[in-house]
């Protein structure tokens, strides 16, 4: 049976009337009633009760009409597949992308077009008044020893008995990822957009930044940390009194790729809205 006869008798069996079933269908009651009784002699025997009108279904066509519904839900629920692998897919770069660390990236790092591209992403992200309360810091590989010295600094402020070990890793935190750079959350005073939304767009484009590195095949991962805190260490690195710095982002290929992601499901983080008791009994009084 073919989809449009299975579609011709739901509606038969819905309207309960050749003419209405065929305006539901958009088809002519001519052709629907072909169809039907074409379908009738294919069976063998008669589905519908005899008569100018439509008088019912016989018993066959009782049963008939049990395996249309069956074979709808089917259909139905083939469909729903359908739909859902193609919008699954529309999002797989999101669904599949993994921050992965920095002992897992190697070189080559993302040369100046694809670090610009990804820039132009977190520059498309929601941001109310189109404000970009974020910029971002790039580290070049010469310099990078000197930013080592930097984070050593940092670390033995925190915490003045560092063994060597730890003052080394503190260092590597500066050196290892073939690229890094810093994302800085800068507000703009004096506007008329809450410094809590433009934390929002900062962290929207920081997320499409990540985003994109992924989409160009880079592994990408933010960090932050305790020294992100330091007001020296950030004076250090060119930030202003009012900015703050979110987080350091390490950038490079993919060496070895990042484990699977614990699995959640979408309805853990989504919740329907109820009115509260005395909103419901205010809302009953007469005005």
């Amino acid at each position: 049976m073919k989809q449009d006869q299975i579609r011709y008798f739901l509606a038969l069996s819905r309207e309960q009337d050749w003419a209405r079933a065929a305006q539901a269908c958009a088809v002519s009651e001519q052709e629907l009633v072909r169809v039907l009784k074409a379908v009738e002699s294919e069976y063998g025997c008669a589905l519908f009760k005899p008569g100018g009108r439509f008088a019912g279904l016989t018993a066959e066509g009782h049963e008939v009409m049990a395996q249309v519904h069956a074979l709808s839900r089917a259909f139905g629920a083939l469909e729903q597949c359908f739909r859902y692998g193609q919008r699954k897919h529309a999002v797989a770069s999101l669904l599949e992308r993994r921050s992965v660390s920095p002992k897992r990236l190697c070189e080559p790092a993302p040369d100046d077009e694809a670090i610009g591209l990804m820039i132009a992403a977190a520059m498309s992200a929601p941001d109310h008044g189109g404000l970009h309360p974020w910029r971002i810091i790039m580290f070049p590989p010469a310099l990078r020893d000197v930013l080592a010295n930097i984070f050593e600094r940092e670390k033995l402020r925190r915490d003045p008995l560092a063994s060597d070990k730890d003052l080394q890793r503190a260092r590597e935190h500066a050196t290892r990822s073939p690229a890094l750079l810093a994302f800085v959350i800068s507000p703009k005073a004096r506007t008329r957009v809450p410094e809590r939304e433009q934390l929002l767009a900062a962290g929207a484009a920081l997320s499409n930044f990540l985003n994109a590195a992924h989409q160009l095949g880079y592994g990408a991962i933010a960090l932050s940390g305790e020294r992100t805190f330091d007001a020296t260490f950030c004076s250090e690195l060119g930030l202003e009194d009012w900015e703050h710095l979110a987080c350091f982002v390490c950038l490079g290929s993919i060496a070895k790729a990042a484990p699977a992601r614990k699995s959640m499901q979408p309805s853990t983080r989504l919740s329907t809205w109820v009115p509260c008791d005395a909103f419901v009994h205010a809302l009953r009084q007469p005005a």
